[in-house]
């Protein structure tokens, strides 16, 4: 049995005593027997014995579990709360955390596409849209793990190359910038669209994101990711609209 401060308080306030006999197999705390040595209180092993009783040497902390962004401590974690990193915990409506539920959402609809589209049974589209699904997921764990996100090729082409190939339509495919998308355009394409809509929106909260208030930008290679990925479904756009995904 352990004996604390708090409950040597109790039993004083309802009784007080000059001499306390602690029984065999009890411990008192540090604070406990400075209690009990603050009111004069005698400590005695057993009523015949006058010796005094050791105390536990050192009162251990209980370090907390998690941590807060600003060195707050946590031995729970809120449920307005989650790791950032570790045990760093954030607010959930932490920039950060919002930009991985977009990049969690986008990642969930394009998979989504992604097995509806395997129905076209086209090789083209069906290497596309896996080349698109393991770039995602690349920034995704780059992003979680606060790593720099690897050289990677899209739809077999560097960065670099996307971004040229997404600025010049009439170059590559012979097609004028795809500005009046309607339900006239092939149901790929379309749907394609929608993909690269919600990709812009990831980007958006990607600049939140990394951006100091100072207006000093992070992660710069996860930003360039973002406006490349989005180029990438808009090139697929372009592959959809000139037939090479199949029929309109």
């Amino acid at each position: 049995m352990v004996l604390t401060e708090d409950k040597l308080k109790l039993i004083f306030k309802n009784e007080p005593f000059t001499e306390f006999v602690v029984e065999e197999g009890t411990i008192l705390t540090p604070s406990a027997k400075q209690f009990l040595t603050d009111k004069s209180v005698t400590i005695l092993k057993n009523k015949f014995d006058k010796k005094e009783v050791k105390c536990l040497e050192v009162e251990k902390p209980i370090e907390a579990k998690y941590k807060g962004i600003f060195g707050e401590s946590y031995f729970e974690k809120p449920e307005y709360m989650t790791q950032i990193f570790g045990n760093i915990l954030v607010r959930k409506d932490s920039k950060r955390i919002i930009l991985r539920g977009k990049i969690d959402t986008f990642l969930a609809k394009w998979l989504v596409l992604q097995k509806e589209l395997e129905d076209k049974k086209n090789s083209l589209l069906n290497k596309d849209m896996e080349s698109i699904s393991q770039f995602i997921k690349k920034i995704n764990l780059a992003e979680i793990l606060d790593e720099e996100l690897e050289e990677i090729k899209i739809l077999g082409e560097d960065l670099e190359s996307i971004k040229s190939i997404s600025h010049n339509p009439k170059k590559y495919f012979n097609l004028n910038h795809l500005f009046d998308i309607s339900v006239k355009n092939n149901i790929i394409v379309l749907k394609l669209n929608e993909l690269r809509a919600l990709s812009r929106e990831m980007e958006i909260a990607g600049v939140e994101a990394f951006t100091e208030v100072n207006g000093v930008v992070q992660r710069k290679d996860l930003l360039k990711a973002f406006n490349r990925l989005s180029s990438g479904i808009y090139i697929m756009m372009l592959k959809g609209e000139k037939g090479e995904y199949g029929n309109r």
